[in-house]
């Protein structure tokens, strides 16, 4: 606890840890629900599904690119340029091959930990963008950066990076412009109710497996070529509205530091050890033991049992992952290895 003390008065910011927090727990449940204790054979649990998937991942980049604003605008020089990639790739890069060694990973792009690898390359593009237009004209012209940015990465389907660069780029315009630099108590839940009923609207039109697989399979330049680009073009629109509501009922509710916020600056390691723990799922002969226990048994014969265990393998999970990255912060070879900090 006693970094936990030294954290409160470091100037992190406590309403958007808590939302990186909040935006973990929706990643956790989504993945013990679809793999651990598949609640989605029942109508709630694909509901619940599609809606996860509708918001989640475009959260967590939206507040990578809302968080990084001001790191670019400090790149004035190749020094600093070379900093922020060394940071950057030491922060993300190195837990991820440290636990795809552990894990005996053999495809490293496409391991679990995916989501790190596009969200470091999309802050190494942009940075690297940033600062080729500043050496070119001695200023910062953000909007030709993000311009040039969007147009190089929207077009790739590696690692979902062209569906993911969008919503990027929307975190770094919130920054820039201040959307969530003070409180809306009356716009941002409007928005928020809004992209539910855009959701619900969605979902309702019987078609949503289609949608959904414009994330999972299909890019801006596959739907484009195929006459699909209207899904792309929903799908922002959908995870774009409901980022917007749910970061702003936090920013709306800003509260002092608390544990909970502690636990939001830690959120990569949290997907790092919880993907861990997901791993042995995977293996058909646990899943043969697991699925003939009493505990799985027990919770797998109602729809509400079932969720009841959703629930209390998210908590175990949560809790146990919390444990790790507090155990990786008593060493300094575990705090780099493991959760990517120097110091």
């Amino acid at each position: 606890m006693e970094m936990y003390k030294n954290v409160k008065g470091g100037g992190r910011v406590a309403w958007l840890d808590n939302v990186k927090m909040y935006a973990m727990l929706w990643v956790i449940l989504g993945h013990v629900m679809t793999i651990v204790i598949k609640t989605n054979v029942d109508l709630s649990g694909r509901v619940m599904e599609h809606f996860i998937v509708a918001f989640n991942m475009p959260l967590f980049v939206m507040l990578s690119g809302y968080s990084n604003f001001n790191a670019f605008n400090r790149i004035v020089d190749k020094q600093g340029l070379w900093n922020f990639i060394k940071k950057s790739t030491i922060r993300i890069l190195l837990p991820v091959v440290t636990f795809c060694v552990i894990g005996m990973t053999p495809n490293f792009l496409l391991s679990p930990f995916w989501f790190l690898n596009m969200i470091l390359y999309l802050m190494l593009g942009f940075s690297v963008i940033h600062f080729v237009v500043y050496a070119l004209h001695k200023q910062h012209l953000f909007g030709v950066s993000l311009l040039i940015f969007v147009l190089a990465f929207i077009g790739l389907n590696v690692l979902w990076i062209g569906e993911m660069c969008t919503y990027y780029a929307v975190g770094l315009l919130c920054k820039r412009y201040g959307v969530f630099d003070r409180p809306r108590r009356f716009l941002f839940p409007v928005i928020l109710f809004v992209g539910i009923a855009l959701f619900a609207i969605v979902w309702s039109s019987g078609h949503y497996s289609i949608k959904e697989s414009s994330f999972y399979h299909s890019g801006f330049s596959q739907l484009l070529s195929k006459g699909y680009l209207f899904l792309w073009a929903e799908r922002q629109i959908l995870a774009i509205v409901l980022c917007f509501g749910m970061i702003g009922i936090f920013c709306n509710y800003d509260t002092r530091y608390t544990l909970f916020s502690w636990m939001g600056s830690y959120t990569l390691s949290f997907y790092i050890f919880h993907a861990m723990m997901l791993r042995p799922f995977r293996n058909d002969i646990i899943l043969d033991y697991f699925y003939n226990s009493v505990f799985y048994q027990f919770f797998y014969s109602t729809e509400i049992l079932r969720w009841c265990g959703v629930l209390i393998v998210v908590a175990l999970m949560t809790a146990a992952s919390w444990g790790l990255i507090c155990l990786c912060e008593k060493w300094k070879w575990s705090r780099l290895f493991c959760l990517g900090k120097l110091k």
